[in-house]
Formats: C-alpha cells, sequence, structure tokens
C-alpha cells in the first residue's frame, strides 16, 4: 500500500510539474520565429518584392502596373515571412499588389511574439494600406496555419473584400488540447487565437482550404470553423496532402479556386 501511494504521488508531482513548465514555456511551444533579419532576404530581392518599415509595422511588397486588389497574407508560426516567397508562385497570375505581413518577435526585431501584439500590428497594417491606396482597391486577406485566426480578426474588425484560409481551425487552443487531451491546455493558455469567434462576426465571403490527412491541424477544425462564417462560404477538402504540403500538393486546386473566388467577389 505505502508502494503505491508513493507512485501515485510521484506521478502527481510530474504532472503537476509538466502543468507547470507548459504554463511557462507555451510561447516557446507555439511560436517559431527563426531564419533572416527582416529585410535580408534575397529570396525576396528575387521577386522583386521591397521591404518596409513603418511605424514598427513590417511587411514584404511586390507590387503590378495596374493592380486589381491587394492581397495581404499572414503566414504560419514557423519562420518568418522570408519563408514564404512560394505564395508569389502561387499568385503570379494575378493581379493583385501582395503583401506579405512580418509578424512582430519574427525577423529579429525586439519584441516577443504574441497574440495581443500580432493582432495589434496586424490591424495597423490594414489601415497603412488603406491609407496609403488612393485607388482604394478591395483586399482580400489570406493565412496559413495559424495566419488564419490572424486573417479571420481582421475579417471581423474592418471591411475587407474576402477571406482565403489555408489549414484554418477554431482556436489554437482546441488543436492544441486535441494534442495534449491528457493536460488541461484549454485553459492554460495565453494564446488561445479564438477564431471560433471571429469568424461569426463577419459577414464576407470565405474560401477554406485544407489537407485531408493534416496531422497538425486535422480537418475536423476546418469543418467546424467554415459553419461559423456568415457569408457566403466554401472549404475544398484536397486529398493526399497534410499540413506542410498543400500548397504544393494542391497548387493546381487552390489557384484554380482562388481565380473563380477573385471573379465571383470583384463582380
Amino acid at each position: 500500500m505505502k508502494l503505491i501511494i508513493q507512485i501515485l504521488s510521484l506521478g502527481m508531482a510530474v504532472y503537476f510539474f509538466i502543468l507547470i513548465a507548459l504554463y511557462f514555456f507555451q510561447d516557446k511551444m507555439l511560436f517559431f520565429p527563426g531564419g533572416s533579419s527582416f529585410g535580408k532576404c534575397p529570396d525576396m530581392d528575387r521577386f522583386k518584392a521591397k521591404a518596409v518599415s513603418i511605424k514598427g509595422i513590417r511587411y514584404y511588397l511586390q507590387t503590378k502596373p495596374d493592380p486589381k486588389s491587394w492581397i495581404v497574407i499572414f503566414h504560419g508560426n514557423a519562420g518568418n515571412a522570408c519563408d514564404r516567397t512560394y505564395f508569389f508562385d502561387l499568385l503570379k497570375e494575378f493581379n493583385s499588389n501582395i503583401v506579405i505581413f512580418e509578424y512582430p518577435g519574427y525577423g529579429k526585431d525586439s519584441n516577443s511574439p504574441g497574440e495581443d501584439i500580432i493582432l495589434d500590428q496586424a490591424k495597423k497594417l490594414i489601415d497603412h494600406l488603406k491609407q496609403i491606396d488612393k485607388e482604394k482597391l478591395p483586399i482580400y486577406l489570406m493565412g496559413e496555419s495559424i495566419g488564419t485566426g490572424v486573417a479571420t480578426f481582421l475579417a471581423s474588425q474592418t471591411q475587407i473584400k474576402g477571406l482565403i484560409l489555408i489549414s484554418a481551425y477554431t482556436s489554437i487552443a482546441k488543436v492544441a488540447q486535441f494534442h495534449y487531451s491528457w493536460l488541461p491546455v484549454e485553459r492554460l493558455m495565453r494564446h488561445k487565437f479564438e477564431a471560433h469567434h471571429w469568424a461569426k462576426q463577419t459577414r464576407t465571403s470565405a474560401l477554406l482550404f485544407h489537407g485531408i490527412v493534416d496531422d497538425i491541424i486535422p480537418i475536423q477544425f476546418a469543418r467546424g470553423q467554415i459553419i461559423n462564417f456568415k457569408g457566403k462560404k466554401e472549404l475544398v477538402e484536397i486529398k493526399g496532402c497534410g499540413h506542410n504540403d498543400i500548397t504544393d500538393v494542391g497548387e493546381e486546386v487552390i489557384k484554380q479556386k482562388i481565380k473563380e473566388f477573385l471573379v465571383k467577389t470583384l463582380e
């Protein structure tokens, strides 16, 4: 009996140690900034994308001679904006100015990444683009992974033309809880990115893409999230791809669907 009590006590001690470690190190488990400093990106130079920094807001901008719209991109939680030049290839046939936002705490700046500061700076970015755009071109927001929550938040806060989301979720906290079902992760997380609440406040059209075999953000989260959007919406489920290969495996499907989406929403 004494041995059983000792084993249970040890197990509880280990469990509580894991909870404490999870709480204090959760930022490092969620945000993985890396790569080059902002503005020092030869790949961006190759695509003639200019690094812009204004009042702490940083982004790469690729312009077109006679653009019909803006597409503003919010990337995933790993790497930085410099790693996302594949969006230029994905969107090259569209006559849109393309913006790739650099999250605070990424690109080797002095900030610490976090939900509040990312959402705040993302909102300031959209306000900035609207201010400098004399033509008042329509703005589309495009997000991948964690960035789908950022884009959805902005759609609930400001007028935009449409949402294009790759690997969306209801909330990051719920995704984490799915992966660590034996821990009260959802209660402990500070950066929940509760996109399901924000989606309910939107009226814009939304186009979602998701890999059927995604094991990082399983497809049931996209199926749950699509229900929350209040405007016209479509979820495109792509066979044979997961989380990190969706823009490769599903490239042609994504291009065609985005083309149709832009035509419909710009009418």
